[in-house]
């Protein structure tokens, strides 16, 4: 049996939510649906997925055992926010020249297309990739 779905999404934990808020919002184009102050959270979207950003260190009632935090090591990973997007070569240079880090170039693989990550407030990944 298939689960129904409307949307896909992630929650990401984050130290500051208005930082990361205005990071995704100004330089990625996510458009708020909601903000919330206790404890801080705020749910975006764009393109038709959701992106959650919740404060760390705050537990919560339905998922038990759990806390959210951001990564204590940014060079090991679990996840990556991949963005599908036109031109990953014009992505790149205007994030850069707004002060956006990245952790190289765009790569062009022989099979086509460009990619590159760049990295939001807290050091997540976020994959900039042109399809072939």
């Amino acid at each position: 049996m298939e689960i129904q779905t409307r949307r896909a999404g992630t929650i990401l934990a984050v130290s500051d939510v208005e930082r990361s808020v205005e990071f995704y919002s100004q330089r990625l184009g996510f458009e708020v649906e909601a903000l919330y102050d206790d404890p801080p959270y705020a749910t975006m979207v764009h393109s038709g997925t959701r992106l959650s950003l919740a404060e760390q260190g705050h537990a919560a009632e339905d998922r038990p055992g759990v806390t959210m935090a951001v990564p204590a090591d940014p060079s090991r990973l679990s996840a990556i926010l991949v963005l599908e997007v036109e031109d990953c070569l014009e992505a790149y240079e205007r994030l850069r020249l707004e002060g956006v880090s990245f952790l190289a170039e765009p790569y062009s693989p022989p099979w086509g297309g460009h990619r590159c990550f760049a990295l939001d407030p807290d050091w997540y990944l976020i994959e900039l990739e042109q399809p072939a």
